[in-house]
């Protein structure tokens, strides 16, 4: 089965990082209606202080487009733009092998 997948970083400004966390949250009740969202991750670094990463998969670009284009989705970036440095940085990856995951 073909996924699309990517990791974002959020790079909240200085302090903002649990407000970045708070303004994220809506989007984990949005994913659960999301049947081709196969993982959404969210993590803090160990090393960054103000960042704020995820890993997200879902079963092609048509399911991802879904997640995309959500009201949720658009408010919480609207919610995030004066907590951030703009834009986040987003890493498309191809799968080459996984636990847990159907092999590509």
């Amino acid at each position: 089965m073909p996924t699309h997948g990517h990791v974002v970083r959020f790079r909240a400004k200085p302090g903002k990082r649990d407000e970045v966390i708070k303004a994220l949250e809506p989007m984990f009740e949005e994913v659960k209606k999301e049947p081709g969202t196969l993982l959404y991750l969210m993590h803090v670094s160990q090393t960054e202080p103000d960042a704020v990463w995820f890993y997200e998969r879902y079963v092609d670009e048509a399911a991802f487009e879904v997640h995309r284009t959500s009201t949720t989705h658009d408010a919480v970036l609207a919610a995030l733009k004066p907590l951030v440095a703009w834009p986040p940085e987003i890493h498309w990856l191809d799968l080459l092998d996984s636990k847990g995951l159907p092999k590509p």
